[in-house]
This record gives structure tokens, C-alpha cells and sequence, in this order.
């Protein structure tokens, strides 16, 4: 549910929190790339560096609004 009142760094917070799922399967794929071939995976490699590069820049824009 999306709360309209909330303000853009609470909504970014929010954002940063959720995404973590997705981190959570990027890590995984990474993981398992060492077990099993790409093709077997729930993420391609390059998807999965993408997400956590964006998941850290989302970390940081963050931060930012909360303290700035």
C-alpha cells in the first residue's frame, strides 16, 4: 500500500528497504554461479552486478535525504 502523505526521503527509505529482496536474489545468483551454469540460474551474473551497484547507489542517495 502506498502511502501518498509520506515524504520523498521516507518514500526513498521505503524503496531501499523493499529492494532488499532483490539484492537478496542477486547475491544468491552470484553464489550459485559457482556451483551450477548460468543457464540454471534465477539471474543472469551481469543483471545480479547491476542490481547490487544500484542497490548501493540507492543506499547512498538514501542517506543523503535523510541527512540533508
Amino acid at each position: 500500500m502506498r502511502d501518498t502523505n509520506a515524504s520523498p526521503a521516507r518514500l526513498l527509505e521505503m524503496l531501499s528497504d523493499r529492494f532488499g529482496a532483490l539484492e537478496a536474489v542477486a547475491y544468491s545468483s552470484i553464489k550459485l554461479s559457482r556451483y551450477v551454469s548460468e543457464c540454471e540460474m534465477s539471474m543472469d551474473l551481469l543483471v545480479a552486478e547491476a542490481v547490487l551497484e544500484f542497490g548501493s547507489d540507492l543506499r547512498e542517495a538514501c542517506k543523503a535525504a535523510v541527512s540533508g
